[in-house]
Protein backbone atom coordinates (compact mmCIF):
# COMPACT_ATOMS: atom_id res chain seq x y z
CA UNK A 1 0.00 0.00 0.00
CA UNK A 2 2.90 2.29 0.78
CA UNK A 3 4.56 1.83 -2.66
CA UNK A 4 1.34 2.35 -4.62
CA UNK A 5 0.86 5.98 -2.26
CA UNK A 6 4.23 6.83 -3.06
CA UNK A 7 4.12 6.01 -7.19
CA UNK A 8 0.95 7.44 -7.65
CA UNK A 9 0.04 10.13 -10.32
CA UNK A 10 -2.82 12.59 -9.92
CA UNK A 11 -4.55 14.36 -13.01
CA UNK A 12 -5.74 17.58 -13.20
CA UNK A 13 -9.60 16.77 -13.68
CA UNK A 14 -9.59 14.53 -10.58
CA UNK A 15 -7.31 16.69 -8.19
CA UNK A 16 -8.90 19.09 -5.65
CA UNK A 17 -9.25 22.56 -5.15
CA UNK A 18 -8.38 24.00 -8.72
CA UNK A 19 -11.63 25.82 -9.00
CA UNK A 20 -13.10 28.24 -10.47
CA UNK A 21 -13.65 29.79 -7.08
CA UNK A 22 -16.40 32.65 -6.96
CA UNK A 23 -15.14 35.38 -4.35
CA UNK A 24 -17.77 37.89 -5.72
CA UNK A 25 -20.23 37.94 -8.31
CA UNK A 26 -20.65 40.63 -11.10
CA UNK A 27 -20.34 43.33 -12.51
CA UNK A 28 -17.21 43.01 -10.48
CA UNK A 29 -16.83 39.30 -10.66
CA UNK A 30 -13.49 38.05 -8.95
CA UNK A 31 -12.64 34.38 -9.00
CA UNK A 32 -10.07 32.19 -8.43
CA UNK A 33 -8.41 28.90 -10.57
CA UNK A 34 -5.45 26.92 -11.16
CA UNK A 35 -2.52 28.67 -12.66
CA UNK A 36 -1.80 27.67 -16.26
CA UNK A 37 1.02 28.09 -18.59
CA UNK A 38 -1.24 30.25 -20.54
CA UNK A 39 -0.75 32.55 -17.71
CA UNK A 40 2.98 33.31 -18.37
CA UNK A 41 2.79 36.62 -20.50
CA UNK A 42 0.30 38.63 -18.46
CA UNK A 43 2.46 37.23 -15.04
CA UNK A 44 5.71 38.52 -16.33
CA UNK A 45 4.19 42.00 -17.51
CA UNK A 46 2.60 42.59 -13.75
CA UNK A 47 5.67 41.81 -12.09
CA UNK A 48 7.52 43.68 -14.10
CA UNK A 49 5.65 47.11 -14.11
CA UNK A 50 7.83 47.53 -10.50
CA UNK A 51 9.51 46.55 -7.64
CA UNK A 52 6.73 45.92 -5.53
CA UNK A 53 6.11 42.23 -5.35
CA UNK A 54 9.90 41.82 -5.48
CA UNK A 55 10.67 43.97 -2.36
CA UNK A 56 7.40 42.66 -0.82
CA UNK A 57 8.37 39.31 -1.16
CA UNK A 58 11.27 36.68 -0.46
CA UNK A 59 10.73 34.46 -3.46
CA UNK A 60 9.84 36.37 -6.43
CA UNK A 61 12.90 38.16 -8.65
CA UNK A 62 12.95 41.26 -10.91
CA UNK A 63 13.29 41.40 -13.15
CA UNK A 64 10.86 38.63 -13.85
CA UNK A 65 11.66 36.51 -16.46
CA UNK A 66 9.45 34.25 -18.78
CA UNK A 67 11.63 31.80 -17.73
CA UNK A 68 10.82 32.34 -13.50
CA UNK A 69 7.32 32.16 -14.75
CA UNK A 70 7.70 28.84 -16.43
CA UNK A 71 9.16 27.29 -13.16
CA UNK A 72 7.33 28.39 -10.95
CA UNK A 73 4.10 27.52 -13.08
CA UNK A 74 5.98 23.88 -13.49
CA UNK A 75 6.07 23.40 -9.94
CA UNK A 76 2.88 24.14 -9.45
CA UNK A 77 1.59 21.33 -11.81
CA UNK A 78 3.95 19.23 -10.13
CA UNK A 79 2.74 19.36 -7.26
CA UNK A 80 -0.89 18.21 -8.77
CA UNK A 81 0.53 15.48 -10.29
CA UNK A 82 2.47 14.44 -7.18
CA UNK A 83 -0.27 15.14 -4.36
CA UNK A 84 -4.01 15.01 -6.42
CA UNK A 85 -4.08 18.63 -4.97
CA UNK A 86 -3.49 22.06 -6.72
CA UNK A 87 -2.34 24.47 -4.46
CA UNK A 88 -1.29 27.82 -6.54
CA UNK A 89 -4.43 29.86 -7.83
CA UNK A 90 -4.44 33.32 -10.43
CA UNK A 91 -7.00 35.76 -9.09
CA UNK A 92 -9.21 36.62 -12.30
CA UNK A 93 -11.79 38.94 -13.07
CA UNK A 94 -13.49 35.81 -14.69
CA UNK A 95 -14.22 32.23 -14.41
CA UNK A 96 -12.41 31.57 -17.65
CA UNK A 97 -9.46 30.03 -16.96
CA UNK A 98 -8.25 31.68 -20.43
CA UNK A 99 -8.69 35.61 -18.76
CA UNK A 100 -6.16 37.06 -17.53
CA UNK A 101 -4.77 36.70 -14.18
CA UNK A 102 -4.23 39.79 -11.73
CA UNK A 103 -2.99 38.36 -8.60
CA UNK A 104 -1.82 35.40 -7.42
CA UNK A 105 -2.21 33.25 -4.20
CA UNK A 106 -0.28 29.89 -3.31
CA UNK A 107 -0.66 27.37 -0.06
CA UNK A 108 1.88 24.89 1.12
CA UNK A 109 1.95 22.44 4.29
CA UNK A 110 4.80 23.53 6.94
CA UNK A 111 7.04 20.64 7.64
CA UNK A 112 6.36 18.63 4.49
CA UNK A 113 9.65 19.81 3.08
CA UNK A 114 11.63 17.69 5.93
CA UNK A 115 11.59 14.23 6.96
CA UNK A 116 13.35 15.34 10.16
CA UNK A 117 10.79 17.69 11.59
CA UNK A 118 8.35 16.38 13.87
CA UNK A 119 4.93 17.69 12.99
CA UNK A 120 3.80 19.56 15.71
CA UNK A 121 0.29 17.77 17.27
CA UNK A 122 -2.77 18.56 19.06
CA UNK A 123 -2.54 19.17 22.43
CA UNK A 124 -5.68 17.61 23.27
CA UNK A 125 -6.08 14.77 21.24
CA UNK A 126 -2.33 13.82 20.32
CA UNK A 127 -2.98 13.91 16.55
CA UNK A 128 -0.59 15.36 13.99
CA UNK A 129 -1.87 18.84 12.95
CA UNK A 130 -2.43 20.13 9.43
CA UNK A 131 -0.71 23.63 9.30
CA UNK A 132 -0.53 25.29 5.90
CA UNK A 133 1.21 28.94 5.51
CA UNK A 134 0.12 31.20 2.44
CA UNK A 135 1.24 33.31 0.17
CA UNK A 136 -0.36 36.40 -2.21
CA UNK A 137 0.67 38.94 -4.32
CA UNK A 138 -1.54 41.18 -6.29
CA UNK A 139 -0.93 43.62 -9.67
CA UNK A 140 0.17 47.23 -9.00
CA UNK A 141 -2.76 47.94 -11.26
CA UNK A 142 -5.36 46.52 -8.84
CA UNK A 143 -3.98 47.82 -5.75
CA UNK A 144 -6.74 49.51 -3.02
CA UNK A 145 -9.70 48.08 -4.33
CA UNK A 146 -10.12 45.11 -1.49
CA UNK A 147 -9.07 42.19 -3.54
CA UNK A 148 -5.99 41.17 -1.76
CA UNK A 149 -7.79 40.17 1.46
CA UNK A 150 -11.00 38.77 -0.57
CA UNK A 151 -8.45 36.55 -2.43
CA UNK A 152 -6.25 35.65 1.51
CA UNK A 153 -9.74 35.59 3.33
CA UNK A 154 -11.12 33.17 0.77
CA UNK A 155 -8.06 30.89 0.64
CA UNK A 156 -7.85 30.60 4.30
CA UNK A 157 -11.39 30.32 5.27
CA UNK A 158 -12.52 28.21 1.77
CA UNK A 159 -9.87 26.49 0.98
CA UNK A 160 -7.29 25.82 3.77
CA UNK A 161 -10.12 25.43 6.30
CA UNK A 162 -12.84 23.96 5.07
CA UNK A 163 -11.35 22.05 1.64
CA UNK A 164 -7.87 20.72 2.77
CA UNK A 165 -8.86 20.40 6.42
CA UNK A 166 -5.80 22.52 8.02
CA UNK A 167 -5.98 23.18 11.72
CA UNK A 168 -3.76 26.58 11.13
CA UNK A 169 -2.89 28.81 8.59
CA UNK A 170 -0.46 31.13 8.72
CA UNK A 171 1.45 34.34 6.48
CA UNK A 172 4.95 35.23 6.57
CA UNK A 173 6.03 38.65 5.97
CA UNK A 174 8.70 41.35 6.06
CA UNK A 175 7.63 43.28 9.25
CA UNK A 176 8.13 46.49 7.19
CA UNK A 177 5.04 45.36 4.17
CA UNK A 178 2.95 46.66 5.58
CA UNK A 179 -0.02 46.40 2.82
CA UNK A 180 0.58 42.40 3.31
CA UNK A 181 0.37 42.50 6.99
CA UNK A 182 -2.83 44.32 6.34
CA UNK A 183 -3.93 41.40 4.57
CA UNK A 184 -3.37 39.15 6.71
CA UNK A 185 -4.88 40.47 9.75
CA UNK A 186 -8.45 41.13 7.30
CA UNK A 187 -8.20 37.45 6.30
CA UNK A 188 -8.54 36.82 10.32
CA UNK A 189 -5.33 36.12 11.24
CA UNK A 190 -3.37 37.75 14.34
CA UNK A 191 0.11 38.31 14.80
CA UNK A 192 2.14 35.33 16.18
CA UNK A 193 5.44 36.87 15.83
CA UNK A 194 6.78 40.01 15.75
CA UNK A 195 10.31 40.10 14.60
CA UNK A 196 12.85 37.68 13.39
CA UNK A 197 15.85 37.65 11.44
CA UNK A 198 15.93 35.19 8.92
CA UNK A 199 18.06 34.55 5.55
CA UNK A 200 16.93 35.79 2.32
CA UNK A 201 18.39 33.75 -0.42
CA UNK A 202 17.66 35.91 -3.31
CA UNK A 203 18.96 38.81 -1.37
CA UNK A 204 22.20 37.10 0.72
CA UNK A 205 21.20 38.53 3.86
CA UNK A 206 19.40 38.71 6.95
CA UNK A 207 15.99 40.48 6.83
CA UNK A 208 13.57 41.17 9.95
CA UNK A 209 9.86 39.45 9.15
CA UNK A 210 6.62 38.78 11.55
CA UNK A 211 4.36 35.73 11.86
CA UNK A 212 0.66 36.10 11.60
CA UNK A 213 -1.32 32.63 12.09
CA UNK A 214 -5.08 31.54 12.25
CA UNK A 215 -6.47 29.03 14.41
CA UNK A 216 -9.59 26.21 13.64
CA UNK A 217 -9.06 25.10 16.96
CA UNK A 218 -8.47 27.52 20.11
CA UNK A 219 -6.33 25.14 21.87
CA UNK A 220 -3.89 25.37 19.66
CA UNK A 221 -2.93 28.91 19.97
CA UNK A 222 0.18 27.84 22.17
CA UNK A 223 1.60 26.11 18.94
CA UNK A 224 4.02 28.42 17.18
CA UNK A 225 5.91 28.02 14.15
CA UNK A 226 9.75 27.17 14.93
CA UNK A 227 11.59 27.15 11.63
CA UNK A 228 11.53 30.17 9.13
CA UNK A 229 13.67 29.69 6.17
CA UNK A 230 13.09 30.08 2.28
Amino acid sequence: MTADIETAIFTRETAQCMGPYTLSDPPHGLYMSAVEFSDIPEMVRLLNINLDVYNGSALFQYPFLESHAQDRIQRAHDTIVSTGINTHWALRQSSSPSSPLIGWAHLHFDHSHSQHVKSPVHPTTGRPLKIAEIGYWLSPEQTGKGYAAKMATFLVNEIAFKEMGCDIVRAVSYIENTASRKVAEKSGMFLELESRAIWIPKLGVMRDVCCYAIHKDETTKNIVKENYDY
